[in-house]
Order: structure tokens, then sequence, then C-alpha cells
């Protein structure tokens, strides 16, 4: 069963990363004796190999199909300049100096992309004494506590006491950089800065130090770097030498993608074009997934689900922490539930398989009010056994005939479980004494794991279940964004659970998180955690339910979470953009405003969404230059490129402002996503000019968008003097049980009351004003023909 298993996987690995016709390649011998080669990806994207060895190897990240390999072809012309050779493509010109193999980059206008891009080899005395002030910096007495909730280990021994190791196999990759660049990406490495320059990122997965390093950066000037390697490096930008950002990689050689958006977004797209797209959660998981308590059993869960829904609190997932197993923290594959707090079944059939969900049970009783159940879960196994098993299949190998662990996860899920919660207990330990079935050790393994974990989760659930599975883990690297949604680990919810949001939606990962309300100001870490791309609040030691709350409070914390289910549309529409541009949820000023260089290193604030400007832990606010609306109170301000502060209403926890022009997609109130069709929407309109949003749409459930099964609605507003027009175009794309006819409830925000409104040509007098507020109903019996709103 196991083999059939995996010769299903290996074909559908097949068709999602086939290997292809190679791409325009260029060879060359340097003056060192190293082999250097060249491959151009696509017109944006190229590959640089330097090795001393006879053949270029493949790299971990390649073998286990998690970087982009079947690359279209790309017209690249070649030509020599003397020692130089120059590799055109339709965006840029790549130079390459024939004796060292430094490289440059330009546009096609000769203006400089990318300065200078350099390999030092073994030996180079800048290895030695960069490795020094690396030690220096890193090489400190490590934490001997053991991960939060892991007693059954001694934490003492969970990471290797070394840093850069043998310096003399060590490698440095050089570029150098314009005066005004600033750098961004790098994962959760940094919890001082978003703007990088300046400091030193360390590339090692380390609990509660940096969970999700990625080992990507993107520079201001249009151009980014990712460095193809599972190995300790570190990202040294301009602090060391201010005038060169120096990847120094404990390996000798080099594997490196260099990437030519032109903007941060673009480049941002061109590497999650490389390792892979973010996934998109099922609709529901945008909802609010609520952990209770560790001392609850399946009574006291369900009396918090009932009062979620009679206290008017939307949620949508109930996880249970550690103590649903019967074997506190059981790392095995023999895990089974503690029957006698949370038994899923009858106790007489626990031996029986094949399992199925029992509707009288408290997971059928769950999701009979709506919910999704997830589990906790902790995991110590060789993750390489899988991935060669599954090469194995697809070259016609034997099997290992070792355990996969993920496999026994399927009889929970035929239980009911609709995913699960990867803990950091053993995922982020370090083990400088095992030797992987690969052959590899935990040097070139360890941050491998990151990435290797999720997907395993994901491939086992989308096989077993076909469809999307509630699933989020605290650690990461490259490619992790494909697999799974993220949260900052045991960091809780404070101010500094931010930096973690910003840098990783720099770095490719969309869908992030943290222990929302797990802080001083709870109402304050609240504020925030509605606008996080996902909302957990995690009450696994405390009383975080909104009953337990002073009436004040309580109050807030139900208009909070009902207002995140109410924009719901314009969350998911934004994850789905993020699936096909790149572009994360939460963006960080200097993302959406890269030439404001007053927002370079701006952390408290970000855009949520196109529209959306969320201030947190302050009544201060730097509004971009633009007009702005306060989204509880309707005031208009004029953005003037400074900081103001701004009064939050009595009601609210934090500042919230839309940006003028902006069109936000919203549902009607609901207790749990999908409890009521979208087949009407509500729209809010704030006019200002010309302007335009776009929502995308798909079933929220299958894998069906990864193959472009998306609809997309364009709306355009164009306000000039006395007359405002509203245009609902046509839709385009498809996907299963798309709706054919729609209704928009449209709220338009206009400075007086218009004297007449036409729909479809057609003047209509349902319709009110009141409070600055049209408010309107747009029928539109064809999604696929343009309806027309017009106030004058």
């Amino acid at each position: 069963m196991k083999r059939l298993f995996l010769y299903v996987i290996a074909a559908l690995l097949a068709v999602q990363g086939a290997w292809a016709a190679a791409p325009a390649r260029y060879e060359l011998k340097l003056r060192s004796g190293q082999k250097m080669r060249i491959d151009v990806c696509s017109d944006r994207i190229f590959r640089v190999r330097v090795t001393p060895a006879d053949t270029f190897a493949e790299s971990l990240l390649e073998r286990y199909g998690l970087l982009k390999t079947d690359w279209e072809p790309v017209q690249v012309t070649q030509r020599n300049e003397g020692g130089v050779v120059v590799l055109g493509t339709p965006a840029c010109r790549i130079r390459i100096d024939r004796k060292d193999g430094r490289i440059s980059v330009t546009d096609l206008k000769g203006n400089a992309i990318l300065r200078e891009a350099s390999y030092l080899a073994p030996g180079a005395p800048l290895i030695t004494a960069l490795g020094q002030s690396l030690n220096e910096k890193f090489q400190k007495p490590r934490r001997d506590e053991a991960i939060i909730g892991d007693t059954t280990k001694n934490g003492a021994q969970q990471q290797q006491q070394t840093e850069v190791g043998d310096m003399s196999r060590n490698s440095i990759l050089s570029f150098t950089l314009a005066d005004d660049e600033r750098f961004y990406g790098g994962g959760s490495t940094s919890r001082d800065h978003i703007q990088h320059r300046g400091e030193v990122l360390r590339m090692w997965a380390s609990y509660q130090i940096a969970e999700a390093p990625i080992p990507f950066m993107m520079s201001s000037a249009g151009w980014g770097v990712f460095d193809n390697t599972t190995v300790r490096s570190y990202f040294d930008v301009a602090r060391y030498d201010k005038e060169r950002l120096l990847i120094y990689n404990t390996a000798p050689g080099a594997d490196f993608y260099v990437m030519v958006g032109g903007s941060m977004p673009q480049t941002l797209g061109l590497y999650t074009s490389l390792t892979g797209r973010a996934y998109v959660l099922p609709r529901w998981m945008y909802g609010l997934s609520f952990g209770g308590h560790m001392q609850e059993n399946q009574f006291e869960m369900m009396d918090d689900a009932v009062r979620f829904r009679t206290e008017k609190v939307p949620c949508d997932v109930m996880w249970i922490e550690p103590q649903w197993m019967s074997k506190y923290y059981d790392f095995s594959t023999e895990k089974s539930w503690n029957y006698k707090l949370f038994p899923p079944e009858g106790y007489w059939v626990e031996k029986q398989f094949p399992k199925h969900e029992w509707k009288t049970s408290f997971v059928g009783r769950l999701h009979g009010l709506g919910y999704k159940l997830g589990l906790w879960l902790c995991i110590d196994h060789d993750q390489s056994i899988v991935e060669e098993d599954i090469i194995a299949a697809r070259e016609g190998r034997p099997q290992s005939g070792k355990e996969h662990w993920f496999d026994h996860l399927t009889n929970f899920m035929d239980q009911g479980v609709d995913g699960f919660k990867l803990d950091p207990a053993r995922t982020l330990d370090e083990h400088p004494d095992r030797e992987y079935y690969n052959g590899f050790t935990d040097k070139e393994m360890h941050n491998l794991n990151q990435v290797l974990m999720p997907r395993q989760m994901n491939r086992v659930f989308r096989d077993h279940k076909g469809i999307r599975p509630w699933q989020h883990y605290c650690g990461g690297f490259a490619g992790t964004q494909r697999w799974t949604a993220n949260q900052s680990g045991d960091n809780g919810g404070e101010r500094t659970a931010l930096f973690d949001q910003l840098n990783l939606g720099s770095s490719g990962l969309m869908n992030t998180s943290c222990d929302v309300m797990s802080a001083k100001d709870e109402m304050a870490a609240l504020h925030m955690g509605v606008f996080l791309p996902w909302i957990q609040i995690n009450s696994w030691f405390g009383l975080l339910h909104p009953w337990y709350f002073p009436d004040k409070e309580k109050a807030m914390y139900r208009d909070y979470i009902q207002l995140r289910h109410d924009l719901f549309p314009y969350i998911y529409s934004a994850a789905l953009n993020g699936h096909l541009t790149g572009m994360p949820i939460l963006r960080s000023m200097p993302l959406v405003y890269p030439d404001d260089r007053n927002v370079d290193d701006m952390v408290f604030q970000y855009m949520f969404g196109d529209n959306l400007l969320i201030g947190v832990f302050s009544d201060s606010i730097y509004l971009p230059k633009g007009d702005w609306i306060d989204f509880w109170t309707g005031e208009q301000l004029r953005g003037e490129g400074k900081e103001i502060r701004h009064a939050i209403p009595d009601n609210r926890a934090g500042l919230a402002f839309v940006k003028a022009g902006a069109i936000l997609p919203m549902q009607k109130p609901v207790q749990y996503i999908g409890e009521r069709p979208l087949d009407t929407l509500i729209l809010k309109v704030y006019p200002s000019g010309n302007s335009s949003y776009t929502l995308y749409e798909d079933d929220g459930v299958t894998f069906d968008y990864e193959q472009g099964k998306i609809a997309k609605t364009v709306f355009d507003c164009r306000q000039s003097g006395g007359r405002t027009e509203l245009v609902v175009n046509p839709a385009e794309g498809d996907y299963n049980g798309m709706y054919p006819a729609r209704v928009y409830e449209v709220e338009m925000r206009l400075a007086s009351r218009p004297g007449s409104v036409t729909v479809d040509g057609v003047k209509t007098d349902a319709w009110s004003y009141g409070d600055g507020l049209l408010k309107v109903a747009v029928t539109q019996p064809d999604v696929r023909k343009k309806s027309v709103l017009v106030a004058e």
C-alpha cells in the first residue's frame, strides 16, 4: 500500500515540478582554477554556481523539488567585450569577467542594477577576518532551558556548540552596494529591524531566536539574491564592510540566484516563482482559531464552543493542546487519544480500523456547530526517508522499508480532524550526532527539516482528503510558504511579534500570525491580531475566552472578531492575490512606499491588503502623502508625509485608516466562515478620483486554485465634479461553485446627498443617504455582464 502511495506522490511531483529543457547556460574556468556556470532561468532570474570539483553538485533544495526547475526557454544573446562576456535577455544585461567571474547587471539602457557580485574561495583573507567577527557576535553561551512544555529531555543538548566551524572550508559571496540601497527579507532573523543594512543575520533555525530564517534578501534598487544552500550561513548587510553585502557560507563553493525585479514587489514575486507560490489556507482558517486551556476536557471544550455562539463571538476552529494524547508529548506513530478526556469514538472500538467520524462524539458535535478541529503535534523523525523513497519510487528503485511518520495521521483525519499544529518541540532542536538516511548530517538537514516537515504533512492530508488542511508551524526555511501557515513560535503577541510578521512577509511567507493576546495589553494585541493574515488565540495556560473579560473589553473583543469575519472577502482576496503575485497580505510600509525614505525601518504600522493602514500599540501614526479616512469614525485626513497623533475611539484599541479611493468587499455578519453564501456582498466605497480594486475568489476548499481555477472581478470608481460612477466589470475566470448572479449592497461615502441615482442606466428611488453614506443595492443577474452605478 505504501509503494502505491509513493507512486501516486511521485506522479504528482512529476506533474508539479518536472524537469524541462535546460535553461540557457554559460560556463567558464576561472583564473583560480574554479569552474563557473551561469544558467539563465528566465529573463529576470539567473543562477550562478562555482565549484572546485569537476561537476556541479545538485543542491538538496533542488533534489527534493523545493525549487522550480521547469523553466521556459529564454531568448539569450551573447557577445564578447574584451575579457567580458555579456549575456542579454529581454529584461537585462549580465556582464561576466572571464578571468575572475565577477558579475554585474544593468537594465537595457545600461543603468546599473547590481553593481558587482564576486565569489571568494576558501583561503581568502576576508573569510578568516569575517569568520572571527561572526564568532565574536554569535558564539555566546547558549540557552539551556527546554522548549516550552517539553519536559521529556534536557534542553541543554538541543544546540551544537560551534559557530562558523572550519574557516579553511568556508566561502563568501560579495555584492558591492550603492550608498542609498536598503535591504529587506531574511525571514525571522531580526527582532530589531525590518531594514537590514547595518545588520548581520544568522540563517540557522533557532528556538525563540530565529525560527524561520530565509536566505533571501532584496534590495530597494530592484534586485534580490537567494543563497541556495541549507548549511548555516550569514548575511552581513554592510555591517562588517559598509559598502558590501557579504554572504558567509560554512561550506566551499557557491550556488545562488539573482532576481532582477525592478521593484521590491516584483522581486518578491520572482523569489516566490522560484521557491513556490504561497499556500492559500482553507477559507475558514482566515476566521478565528481558538485553543482552549490545557486542563480542559471534551465537555469543557464543547461548553466553550457553545458559548462562543451564544455570546455572538464568531469562531471557526477549536484546537487541542497536547492533553489530547494518551501519552503526553508523544513523538511516536503509536499515539492515541486520551479516551478519558477526549474520546472521538466508543472506547470499545479503539483498536478497530479503518476509522470514521462519529456524529455523536465531540468531533461530530463541533462540526455540527460549524467548527473545524485541529490537534497539536510534536515530531522527532528523519524527514529524508520519505523524500528519498519518493525519488526511489520515481526511478523504479527499492523502498527503504523505514517508517514514514506522517502516514499515521490519516487515522485522525478519518475521525474528522481538520488539521494539525506542529509544535517546535524537537523540530527546532539540533541533532549534531544524527546521520540521516540520505547520508547527510544536521549541518545540511537542520534548516531543510523546517520545510520538509510541513510539506510532508500537507502532502499526506492532500493525498488522503483532497482538501486543504488547517496547518501551521513556527519554523521555516526557503519554500515554507508553499505548504503551511506560520506563527511566531512561543514569542507571544507583544510588539516584538510584529518584526516577524513584517520580515517574513518580505521573505515570501504570506500566512503569518502569532499568539494573539499573549501580551500585557490584551486589547491592543487583539487589535493587531485582527489585522494579521490569519488569527489564533492560544489560551493554553491562561483564560483568554471572551466571556472572562470585563463588559467593556468583552464587547470590544466581540466587535473586533466580528469585524474580522466581516472583512473575510477582502482578506481572502488578498490571499489569492498573494498566491498569484508573491505580495503578502500584511505589507511593510517600505514594500508599499519604497520612495518614502521616512518609512525605511518603520515597524509599528503596516498595510493590510491594498487599502487598510493599521497602527498598533500607539496613538501616533505616519500618514503617507494622500487622503486617508479614519476607519472607525469616517473622519478624513490629509496625509502630509509626517507622523501625527490621532485619538483612538474608546471602544477600540488601535488606529485604522482607509486609503482614499478604496473599495472594500465585506460580507454580512456570520458566526463562522461559510455560515451564509457569498451571493450578497457589501461594498464599502471611498471615492477619490479614479481608483480600482480587484476581487479574487475560488472555491475556498480544494487545491484547484493551483491550476488557475480563480475568478476575478474588477471594480472601477470614477469621481469627477458632482458625478460618481462605480463599475462592476464582468467576472473573469471560473471555479467550482462560482455564483452566477450577485447582489452588491453598496455603501458609498459622498460629501453631499446626490440628486439622482441610476443602476445600469435606469433611475432608481431605492436608495438612502445619511451621515455621508449613500446606500443602494446593485443587482447583477449575470456576473459575466457589467453593472454600473451612477450618483450625481
